[in-house]
């Protein structure tokens, strides 16, 4: 069994706080954002992040409209779940294209 403080968790990373999504078995994700993030985007980012939660309503379709939403202000996610214990994390970083 994953340990919530520990799931997913990617090295080189800072946790905003979770975006609450009471959706396909879970109550919200966790997000992180990569070092090449700079602090001064992180509200941009959540509100982005916040839309892309009213628009989805499973896990599938979350990456897609997650990325739809920061590919315009220059970022792109990684969506990462364990379905057996309804944990998404969200990684987002600088566009690389």
């Amino acid at each position: 069994m994953m340990d919530r403080t520990d799931a997913l968790t990617v090295c080189g990373t800072r946790q905003l706080s979770p975006v609450p999504w009471n959706q396909d078995g879970c109550h919200g994700f966790d997000v992180q954002v990569c070092e090449d993030v700079p602090t001064f985007d992180e509200g941009i980012i959540r509100r982005a992040l916040l839309r892309s939660s009213l628009a989805c309503e499973d896990v599938a379709g979350l990456s897609r409209t997650i990325n739809r939403e920061l590919w315009g202000i220059g970022y792109v996610a990684l969506v990462l779940s364990d379905a057996a214990n309804h944990l998404v994390v969200v990684e987002v970083s600088m566009s690389r294209g």
